[in-house]
This record gives structure tokens, C-alpha cells and sequence, in this order.
């Protein structure tokens, strides 16, 4: 499903309109067939496609699994007073909420080390 539209009515969402999709051979696309979600709240989530090659070379090597970013269970990066989620990290999901909850338990580690005599 992709969306095509999200519906407001006395300038409060209440639904979202989807069209199914199915693979043509190259990509997927649209089929013309529409569904309507009932809807109170909409989250936008933008996918991009992550190229480790841009983290290493001119810049500090930062450490990969799997050819994605490696971190430990708060989303630290084997440089100093750096952090990563969502969907760059390895083992991490495509999925908003999880890029949501990643980004709260990275906040917390930072304010952790931020209150801690500067032992990030």
C-alpha cells in the first residue's frame, strides 16, 4: 500500500487514502485500487537508502556489521559522543516506531552522558 491522500474533515484528519501496489517486473506501482482508513493521526516517515561509503574514507572510520553502522544496546557508534537508529544501524528495522523508540533510548544515553562529568 502507498498513500495518496490523507482526508480532513473541520480541519481534523480523519482518515487516509491508500492505493495498493504490486511489483511490475522493476518496481512497485500502483494498481488504481484505493483503500480509506479511518485516521485520528497520520505519521510521515521518508525512506532512504543508507551508502556506508559516505561515513568512511575523508572522514573518522566509524565501525560496520553487516554494512550498516555497528552499535551497542543505546545506539552508541564506535566514535566517541555518537549515536545511531532506525534503519542505518545493523539489525535495525524499517519500521518508524522502531526508529521512534531507538531515537528516545539514544536521547537518554546522551542525557546520561551528558550529566555524568562529560564521560561520554
Amino acid at each position: 500500500l502507498q498513500p495518496k491522500r490523507v482526508i480532513a474533515e473541520n480541519g481534523k484528519v480523519s482518515a487516509i487514502e491508500l492505493e495498493y501496489t504490486a511489483f511490475d517486473g522493476e518496481k512497485l506501482a500502483g494498481t488504481g485500487e484505493r483503500l480509506t482508513l479511518a485516521a485520528d493521526q497520520v505519521f510521515k516517515a521518508i525512506g532512504q537508502s543508507f551508502t556506508p561509503a559516505a561515513l568512511n574514507g575523508s572522514v573518522a572510520s566509524i565501525e560496520l556489521e553487516g554494512g550498516r553502522i555497528k552499535v551497542d544496546a543505546e545506539g552508541r557508534t564506535s566514535l566517541a559522543k555518537v549515536w545511531a537508529g532506525g534503519d542505518c544501524i545493523f539489525g535495525g528495522d524499517d519500521l518508524t516506531v522502531s526508529a521512534v523508540a531507538q531515537g528516545r533510548d539514544a536521547a537518554e544515553s546522551i542525557h546520561r552522558a551528558l550529566t555524568s562529568n562529560g564521560r561520554a
